[in-house]
């Protein structure tokens, strides 16, 4: 692991350092995500929302993520509103959207892991159609040290590097794939931030080939 991240932190063409050190966007994109959260949320507690995500407010927040480099590339796609697989349903169905406000909202107000976590299993509880973990890239924006990113790259570069088989669309699996990222980094804290995008980065950079892990016996 440890010549891992010495490979990935020396690559100048890597994540780590185009997106994660050098980019004032990525750092911009941290305010201008909190900000578009709340008016999403009063947007959906005034009932304001609307019933699509073409020209709403939660397009606006989920752009500010999907334009922070490759990593976050199709980040958008889970939040489009597919009317005839009725995917998310968090446009048209009024109780859905109340409670993905109400998920928003308390952990955008809270700086408490335990909370956020509680907020997660509250809101799978609902199986909400087509609102999975794609929403933990919202929340890193919120909580850089305490979620990480998740997507296609990001897990299959997980597995690779730690023999798992984490699969997409189950928050149980991102919350296990959490708890492993977190031990990991706190194991390796001297090499990497505690903000756990660099560690994403290096499962990115993997599960999108630029990185081989070596074939051990």
């Amino acid at each position: 692991m440890k010549s891992l991240i010495d490979l990935y932190k020396s690559d100048q063409e890597s994540v780590y350092h185009t997106w994660f050190l050098h980019s004032d966007d990525r750092l911009k994109a941290f305010r201008t995500i909190r900000k578009g959260l709340l008016k999403v949320i009063k947007e959906i507690e005034g009932d304001t929302f609307g019933n699509d995500f073409k020209g709403s407010s939660l397009e606006m927040v989920v752009t500010a993520i999907s334009e922070q480099k490759q990593v976050f590339e199709g980040a958008a796609h889970a939040f489009y509103w597919k009317p005839k697989l009725r995917i998310p349903d968090i446009y048209e169905n009024y109780h859905n959207k109340k409670a993905f406000g109400r998920f928003l909202k308390a952990c955008l107000e809270t700086s408490s892991p335990e909370k956020v976590i509680t907020e997660i299993k509250t809101l799978d509880q609902l199986k909400i159609k087509g609102l999975g973990p794609a929403v933990a890239n919202i929340l890193y924006f919120l909580h850089p040290t305490l979620f990480p990113p998740f997507n296609t790259a990001i897990v299959n570069g997980f597995n690779l590097l730690f023999n798992e088989k984490i699969k997409l669309g189950s928050w149980e699996a991102y919350l296990e794939m959490r708890a492993k990222i977190i031990q990991a980094n706190e194991q390796y804290r001297d090499c990497l931030s505690k903000d756990l995008g660099a560690f994403a980065g290096l499962f990115f950079e993997i599960g999108c080939n630029r990185m081989i892990i070596p074939v051990t016996s």
